[in-house]
């Protein structure tokens, strides 16, 4: 590409022509700037700004601690299957989310099977109780001939001394005495038999009564089996789930159905571990669910952990509830919820509405200005307090009281800056705050919305 030569005349042309263009606009500048309207000076003094203000108060308020908990059914019962079997029969009211009482018919299994072993250790105990019969009448027979056999002994060696003193006399040969001697032991050997005999009853009756004592737990066994195939509900509640149909054939074991009592409910409750040696049991509790609708229940501590939790540095309480298990507002299982722990505190303190601090200061009327002063947090409180004479249900509470006769301004968050002149307009006093200017703690944790 060849470029073209310029000349020096050109160049310097066109330099002095760039330099006269700029010295032009900043001449057309200067001219406008000097040449522009200047505003009125207004010597009349502005009138102050008013704002809203108030007047903090020592108040005795209880200590709040917020938490969060997940509310769980204190009863509830899975339903298991204690035999294996096949379902023959379903309740036309097993079905989820069906009340159910304790006790109540759910399924009924195959018993068939069971009842037979039922029949036939039903039979062997007849069978049983049948040999023992006959065992006692046959030791009954033992006894009686065995009462014989020792009269006979008796007799035969009553009779044998008899033979022996007539030979010693002459009067009998020696063979009347082997005779005599032969029948001796002939009714020895029967009695000693009957003996035998007799004391064989006690271990027959013992096997007997062992057979007897077997055949009771297999019947006892085969009874249960047998009851355990009609399947109820242990516990009255709500069937949350059920998992059965006709000709299913069922594991010993298996969870067929489970029950939730939402009558009784408990919540286990995290909050701070700072607040363990306010909180006590007793101390009422506002929970509080979030939703569409939000509802709001009260109750009070009945259990608190004795440990804290290290890494996420809470401690638990507990909260068991009971309920109408048909009111619209319950607490059901698995909601997760907020809570309000209010403990007794006997110390007043300056409160001052949440809005009116900003940034950890206040805005102060000082000589009909606004002053920023900055302000020490002690913890927050949630509710109205008739006796302020603010709507306001968020409060803070400070750590440090202001003077008597202190006025802020209501909100901290104003574009108006600090220093400048303005005039308190002061709330009117609520007809609650006139009525009754001392709210009690009570009185003032009572609402938390």
């Amino acid at each position: 590409m060849i470029v073209p030569h310029i000349s020096k005349r050109t160049r310097v042309i066109r330099a002095l022509l760039s330099v006269a263009m700029l010295g032009g606009s900043v001449a057309i500048l200067v001219i406008l700037a000097l040449n522009r309207p200047l505003p009125g000076i207004n010597d009349s003094r502005a009138e102050p700004q008013s704002i809203a203000a108030f007047e903090p108060k020592m108040i005795q308020l209880p200590r709040q601690w917020a938490g969060y908990g997940t509310v769980r059914a204190l009863d509830s019962a899975d339903v298991p299957a204690r035999v294996g079997a096949v379902v023959v029969e379903v309740a036309p009211m097993s079905k989820v989310g069906t009340a159910v009482t304790a006790g109540q018919f759910l399924v009924q299994l195959d018993d068939q099977d069971f009842r037979r072993v039922l029949d036939l250790s039903n039979q062997q105990l007849a069978a049983i109780d049948a040999q023992l019969s006959s065992l006692m009448v046959e030791e009954t027979g033992l006894e009686a001939r065995a009462k014989l056999a020792k009269e006979d002994v008796a007799l035969a060696r009553a009779d044998e001394q008899r033979v022996r003193d007539a030979v010693e006399s002459g009067a009998a040969a020696q063979r009347e005495i082997d005779r005599a001697r032969q029948m001796t032991l002939v009714v020895d050997r029967a009695e000693l038999l009957l003996r035998e005999a007799l004391n064989q009853i006690v271990p027959k009756r013992a096997a007997l009564f062992a057979q007897n004592e077997i055949q009771k737990t297999i019947r006892e066994n085969a009874q249960k089996n047998v009851d355990r195939c009609r399947i109820t509900s242990p516990i009255a509640g709500i069937l949350q789930r059920f998992d059965l149909e006709l000709g299913e054939n069922v594991m010993s074991g298996q969870v067929v159905a489970r029950v939730v009592d939402i009558g009784s409910v408990e919540i286990l409750i995290r909050m701070p571990a700072s607040a363990r040696g306010t909180v006590r049991v007793g101390d009422p509790v506002v929970i509080e669910v979030v939703g569409q609708i939000p509802r709001i229940a009260r109750a009070s501590i009945d259990r608190i952990e004795p440990e804290d939790d290290p890494i996420q540095r809470t401690m638990a309480v507990y909260v068991e509830m009971r309920q109408a298990t048909d009111s619209v507002d319950r607490l059901s299982p698995g909601e997760f919820v907020e809570a309000l722990v209010e403990s007794p505190d006997t110390t007043a303190h300056t409160v001052i509405p949440r809005r009116s601090m900003r940034a950890d200061h206040v805005l102060q009327f000082v000589d009909g200005t606004l002053r920023s002063r900055p302000i020490i947090v002690s913890h927050s409180y949630k509710g109205a307090i008739d006796s302020s004479g603010v709507s306001d249900v968020e409060w803070i509470v400070l750590k440090e009281p202001l003077a008597e006769g202190t006025v802020l301004a209501v909100d901290g968050g104003r574009t108006v800056a600090p220093g400048a002149r303005v005039q308190p307009k002061h709330s009117a006093p609520t007809a609650e705050a006139s009525k009754a200017p001392d709210t009690s703690p009570s009185e003032v944790g009572a609402a938390i919305r």
